[in-house]
């Protein structure tokens, strides 16, 4: 009997435990939660930004500043070529996100002068690059953090197209009037400081006058952002002849003291010499002075600005939403300041396919290596895009 009781327990035991086995088996495992990877496939979204964009501020090169207000018709009227490109990449709450957008202009002035007439050229390129990750992802809203770097490159040409016969004439003109005071300083009958006091008022009259002020007014109030690079090419230019003009009168005077003359036949010594001289010293004066207003100036500057922002969606409906997304950077990197904001409303046409239309503003403060870059750019903007 005890052998039949001791058996019968033994079979509930057996029983009971693996009916408790089964149960356990039966309940699900325990996993560790879904990565970013596992959770959600990758989401790609390509677009182009149609941005109106004028320009307000400063744009200076060693020392010389020019007043910048170009408004988009202007931009439009002397627009080369545009180029703008946006793409993101986003996978759970990480993104990717870049843009390069670039602006060609040209502009052609007329001067007429020794500078007959200019052209101007600037190509505005500026690209961007961040990382974003989603610090609030709600149903209707969203809100992503976001660093990364602008890159602003800014190329500026200028061509002087002078006027060889002006020059010319010019030239002649300038040796004939100073012929008289050229003869009374090599016969030293006028001092030094009257004699470049004499040189300077006629350097004025018959050269600088001729440039004129049109170049000056032109490069400080251009029709495209677009740097002085003449900077003070009238005073350069006074300088230039200043400089020209005592070599010439160096070497007349070593050919005049060689001759060991005194009183009136030095005096007639030296009326033959100038007067001998004056046709080669015309020519010669002539082709400096073609060599500078005859030149093409260009520089390059580029520079990175790292920045941190923010950026925020709210979704109406299916159909539409809103946007906005601001940042601030630049840190003496390369801006000493740099800030953007950009606010849409946006349209789902399909499941795929979008517009938005928005206010879009950038601006910043860049003073290096000659040139100060002190600009806001802002206007209207148009974006048509694709997200698979």
């Amino acid at each position: 009997m005890r052998a039949k009781l001791f058996f019968f327990a033994a079979a509930v035991f057996a029983i009971a435990v693996g009916l408790r086995a089964g149960t356990i088996e039966l309940q699900p495992k325990e996993t560790a939660p879904p990565t970013i990877t596992q959770s959600e496939p990758w989401q790609f979204t390509i677009a182009v930004p149609g941005w109106l964009s004028s320009m307000d501020g400063t744009v200076g090169i060693r020392g010389v500043n020019a007043d910048i207000d170009v408004g988009i018709g202007e931009i439009l009227q002397h627009l080369d070529m545009i180029f703008a490109a946006r793409a993101e990449a986003q996978k759970g709450p990480f993104g990717i996100y870049g843009e390069v957008l670039y602006i060609g202009l040209s502009d052609n002035a007329q001067v007429n002068g020794l500078i007959n007439n200019i052209h101007e050229q600037v190509d505005l390129t500026l690209v961007d690059g961040a990382l974003s990750w989603r610090l609030f992802n709600q149903p209707r809203w969203s809100l992503d953090f976001a660093a990364g770097t602008h890159y602003t490159s800014v190329y500026e040409r200028l061509e002087l197209h002078n006027d060889p016969a002006a020059i010319q004439r010019a030239s002649e003109e300038f040796v004939n009037d100073i012929a008289a005071d050229l003869r009374e300083r090599l016969d030293q009958d006028i001092s030094n400081s009257e004699f470049l006091q004499i040189l300077k008022s006629t350097i004025k009259e018959n050269i600088i006058s001729r440039i004129g002020d049109r170049l000056e007014d032109h490069e400080r109030h251009p029709n495209i952002p677009i740097g002085p690079l003449g900077g003070r090419i009238r005073k350069e230019i006074a300088q230039r002849a200043e400089d020209f003009v005592d070599l010439k009168l160096d070497a007349l005077r070593a050919r005049i003291d060689a001759l060991h003359l005194r009183g009136e036949a030095r005096r007639a010594a030296v009326a033959r010499a100038v007067n001998a001289a004056k046709a080669q010293i015309a020519n010669q004066l002539a082709a400096t002075l073609d060599e500078k207003l005859g030149q093409t100036l260009s520089r390059d500057d580029y520079w990175f600005d790292p920045y941190v922002g923010l950026r925020a969606r709210y979704n109406f409906n299916k159909t539409y939403y809103t946007a906005v997304r601001g940042e601030i950077g630049g840190f003496d990197v390369g801006f000493d300041l740099m800030w953007e904001i950009e606010t849409v409303v946006g349209i789902n046409l399909t499941r795929s396919i979008f517009t938005e239309i928005g206010y879009r503003a950038l601006g910043g403060n860049y003073e290096n290596n000659g040139l100060r870059f002190d600009t806001v750019m802002h206007g209207p903007q148009i974006t048509t895009g694709i997200t698979f």
